[in-house]
């Protein structure tokens, strides 16, 4: 029986009716026995063990060393998720092996994740929570959303989701995008701009490049908060974790970090808000994700 094999950290979990999908299809399915991210090298260990003609995948890095490596048996490849930029897209498409993924789907929970998190430290509301299990009833005055310039760094579905949201609590809402956006409501800046501008800065662009480093971190003001919900390095963790140390930057608020699981410097900072890669966690998106990538992986297939 040809086998598919499910790479992200809990496929089936929120979607159970997804597996018995797979297996009316006539396919047996594997999946990830770490319950985390895999490395290139685990990841080549389970396809050689099982050979699968499909892979769902998650984040981990799907190499060109990877897709040449398995190109014997590997004939299709479905990404459960829209980031799709740890697939080596050339060398799969020299092989012959169709890449998918999951447009569209993560747009509202990323988005909401990045708007509670704002919120969450606008008002401080995990410093008071982590106060009070301490025995410590401080109030620490906040500041309201509807005040602030929100500033979008990378304006594709999901960051136009955030605009909208955000504009829905009355901020102001400024945007930097290597393309150019249509749209009336959001005055596009260049990079340096935004960062001297914005008071919250949340990221939702693609690829993997730092952004945001040092000379970037410098310009912005010193009560700025930062957002990442799209992918680790694109903010410079250690420059953050300095820059907020010294006051010269506000809050953090990280859900993906450049090594995962994530145990440097932000971690010890009180004025950070950190979460373990949860963009697209709640159930409702999962289980649309997940019924959406194998339904592309049995039409490549197909």
């Amino acid at each position: 029986m040809s086998i598919l094999l499910a790479t992200t950290s809990s496929f089936g979990t929120a979607c159970p009716e997804v597996v018995q999908i797979v297996k009316d299809a006539g396919y047996a399915l594997e999946t990830n026995p770490y319950g985390r991210k895999l490395t290139e090298g685990e990841l080549l260990e389970l396809l050689q063990k099982h050979q699968p003609v499909g892979l769902l995948a998650g984040t981990e890095p799907v190499t060109a060393n990877v897709l040449k490596q398995a190109s014997a048996y590997l004939k299709a490849v479905a990404r459960v998720g829209v980031g799709w930029d740890n697939v080596a897209h050339e060398t799969a498409a020299e092989l012959h092996i169709p890449v998918s993924r999951t447009e569209g789907i993560l747009d509202q929970p990323v988005a909401e994740l990045a708007l509670g998190m704002m919120l969450n430290a606008l008002r401080h509301v995990s410093r008071h929570d982590r106060n009070i299990r301490a025995g410590v009833w401080k109030k620490e005055m906040g500041n309201l959303l509807a005040a602030q310039t929100v500033g979008v760094v990378g304006c594709g579905a999901i960051g136009r989701k955030v605009a909208e949201l955000c504009r829905a609590f009355g901020a102001r809402v400024i945007c930097s995008d290597v393309c150019t956006v249509n749209n009336s409501d959001v005055e596009q800046l260049k990079l340096n701009e935004l960062m001297a501008e914005a008071d919250i800065i949340t990221v939702h662009a693609s690829g993997s490049e730092c952004l945001i480093g040092a000379d970037q971190l410098a310009l912005c003001k010193p009560k700025a908060i930062f957002v990442n919900t799209a992918r680790g390095g694109m903010i410079d963790e250690a420059a953050l974790a300095q820059a907020l140390a010294d006051g010269k930057a506000g809050y953090a608020c990280m859900d993906v970090f450049e090594n995962e699981p994530y145990s440097g410097p932000l971690a010890g900072l009180d004025n950070t808000i950190l979460t373990a890669h949860i963009g697209s966690y709640s159930a409702e998106s999962r289980i649309a994700m997940e019924m959406k990538a194998v339904e592309n992986i049995l039409k490549d297939l197909a």
